[in-house]
């Protein structure tokens, strides 16, 4: 009964290991639409959670209507608090892959000490637009403060933003908004490039290219708000809608509550809009460095998910979604009010980068989790990219798992996209490992969608194991005393690691001071893959000298020790001198040319008839004079014909 117990136990905690989230590469923030609030994602959280990491403060509250029919500035009507109206901290983000922004919130009016009422639906007054009905451009400048705060708390370099309705609106007002040259939200407006910091959009039931629908009755949308007045593509006799399609705030009808679409304190301004006829505006153009996926519902085939009609759904050209080449659509069929607890589909339009050039940024030794899915043509193979940046040489491992996830294949290609190794995944898992230099590399999963109807999510971790420095314990013939068992000096050797197959190709090298008291050295081999090699030694005045025959197994990660010192069979063809205490390889190949013969003992007689002294390599013995004792040990060796044996 015990053993049954045990066996229970373990198998607990092992399921309990395998069910823990990972970390998606980037964090994702959700956005939220007209009249909603951060609870609208709730089930999507709930679903999400188990596969990616959620920390316990993910929610981000913003105040938009603060002064309301004071201003219309949104410097002044947008609050970022933090505090709420019980004094608890808010917007004090944790590291989580998931967060939220709140739009649903009024404040305490209290300047000096300004509380957030959150999921409140006050006004400053009557006629007055509610948080999460005020003006897009403020939703703007509230998801820049936002992103700010997601990447301080996850420490990351990008987000992920997805939106509902009009949350996506919201997403492409932080995008797309110029003024004067300079991109108005991002994040980091110096820079024309990456300043956004967003790594993919994905919109839910958007209205890219507006909704007129009447949504008083059945959404409780109040009609007069900022938000109705922005999401319109026209009113009564105007053709375009200012903030959508650009026009002058004059001509927006006088029952909305203000008409200042840039929220500058002015209601006569001309508006540059976001969208041009079917896709975005190419004076305030979509960033070209971000992967989209506009997912669009047809409720009941009706054309329409009974608040945007199908064709103001996405952006597209001639039938094609925009931006071109680096965004697609989803279709599914759900009703407008139940499209963000829709996980699966959601799922689907987070699919991870299909291309190397969109691959998702990872790191060493962190666990992180991916999804198999159908694609957005309804191909049922998936890829999904990732890419790593080494800074050292070292076995490279992934190991990966994922029971029904719809695993097939993973891959470690180079940076160009060259597959290094690949394996077929047959199980729940499998691993890989690569010997690889310093530098990018990408890691590809494969798998088919049709296969994970359940959703589950894959999980896999990148390590690299790094080589350990070998230990080569070596004594120049001549540099030995025999009666201290020391050497003369501390001397530099290089070892080379050489394939055992002809033409013995040189892998790797490193150079080390052979230690004059232990006669070892600390070698570190940072280019040379796990393997079977010769050393072959070389030291400026003795013979080249190889290893053993069928040369000395190296593992990456593991200290590699060999010394020459103890047996002539430690050299290749016995090539060593035995003094009587210890095996040396020969000295006096001043030369290097592999023999010691009659051109070395004249090299280091002439040094010695004229007194040279210092660090020479006619100096045999390492006292730093050149004189008979290195003319002797040379002769000797020469009349031995001593020479390198190699393979």
């Amino acid at each position: 009964m015990k053993k049954i117990y045990f066996l229970i136990i373990i198998l607990l905690l092992f399921k309990t290991v395998h069910s823990q989230p990972g970390s998606s590469p980037y964090p994702i923030i959700l956005v939220h639409g007209i009249n909603s609030s951060d609870e609208t994602w709730n089930t999507l959280i709930s679903y999400l959670q188990n596969s990616w990491i959620t920390g316990s403060d993910n929610r981000f509250h913003a105040i938009l209507n603060a002064r309301g029919g004071d201003t219309t500035s949104y410097l002044e009507d947008v609050i970022i608090p933090v505090k709420d109206i019980n004094g608890v901290t808010v917007n004090q983000l944790s590291n989580s892959n998931l967060y939220a922004i709140n739009f649903q919130n009024f404040w305490n009016r209290n300047a000096s000490d300004p509380r957030v009422i959150i999921h409140s639906d006050n006004t400053p007054g009557s006629n007055q637009s509610s948080g999460n009905e005020s003006a897009i451009y403020k939703q703007g400048f509230a998801l820049k403060k936002c992103i700010e705060a997601v990447l301080t708390a996850s420490q990351s370099d990008k987000v992920i933003l997805l939106g509902h309705s009009m949350g996506g609106l919201a997403i492409r007002e932080y995008l797309q908004r110029t003024e004067s040259g300079i991109k108005v939200w991002w994040v980091d407006p110096s820079d024309n490039t990456n300043g956004h910091k967003v790594a993919k959009v994905v919109t839910f039931g958007t209205p890219h290219l507006g909704s007129n629908a009447g949504l008083s009755g059945l959404f409780n949308i109040d009609p007069n708000s900022e938000a109705v007045r922005d999401c319109r593509y026209s009113f009564t006799g105007v053709p375009k809608a200012p903030y959508l399609f650009g026009n002058s705030e004059s001509v927006i009808p006088s029952a909305y509550y203000n008409k200042d679409v840039d929220c500058n304190g002015s209601q006569s301004d001309s508006i540059k809009g976001i969208s041009n006829l079917t896709s975005f505006s190419s004076d305030l153009p979509l960033p070209d460095n971000i992967l989209y996926t506009w997912i669009t519902s047809n409720y009941l085939n009706l054309g329409t998910d009974i608040v945007v009609d199908l064709n103001r759904q996405w952006l597209y050209e001639s039938g094609q979604p925009r931006p071109l080449n680096i965004s697609d659509t989803i279709l599914t069929n759900k009703r407008h009010d139940l499209e963000t607890p829709d996980y699966r589909t959601i799922i689907r339009g987070l699919d991870e980068p299909d291309s190397a050039a969109r691959a998702y940024k990872i790191i060493l030794n962190k666990t992180y989790a991916g999804f198999i899915t159908l694609q957005s043509s309804g191909g049922i193979n998936d890829l999904d990219f990732y890419k790593i940046n080494l800074t050292a040489a070292g076995n490279l491992n992934v190991n990966i798992s994922g029971a029904s996830a719809g695993l097939t294949e993973v891959s470690l290609l180079s940076i160009a996209g060259n597959i290094l190794v690949t394996k077929t995944i047959s199980g729940s898992g499998d691993s890989i490992s690569y010997f690889v230099n310093s530098g990018d590399y990408l890691v590809r999963v494969k798998g088919l969608g049709n296969q994970n109807n359940n959703f589950n999510s894959y999980k896999f971790t990148v390590q690299q194991t790094l080589p350990l420095p070998s230990v080569i314990t070596v004594i120049p013939e001549g540099f030995y005393k025999t009666l201290t068992n020391t050497l003369n000096m501390r001397d530099t050797v290089r070892v080379f690691l050489r394939n055992i197959l002809s033409p013995f190709n040189i892998i790797d090298s490193a150079n080390s001071a052979i230690d004059s008291l232990n006669f070892s050295g600390t070698f570190e081999f940072q280019n040379a893959p796990s393997g079977t090699y010769y050393l072959m030694l070389k030291h400026r005045n003795s013979i080249e000298t190889w290893s053993k025959a069928g040369g000395e197994s190296y593992l990456v990660g593991q200290t590699l020790t060999y010394d020459f010192t103890n047996f002539s069979s430690q050299a290749f063809g016995d090539n060593l001198f035995f003094n009587g205490i210890k095996y040396c390889i020969y000295s006096g190949d001043a030369d290097q040319d592999g023999f010691i013969n009659l051109s070395d003992v004249l090299l280091i007689y002439n040094d010695a008839s004229n007194f040279i002294t210092g660090y020479e390599k006619t100096d045999i013995t390492g006292d730093n004079i050149s004189d008979l004792n290195d003319v002797l040990i040379a002769y000797n060796n020469s009349t031995a014909f001593v020479k390198k044996i190699t393979p």
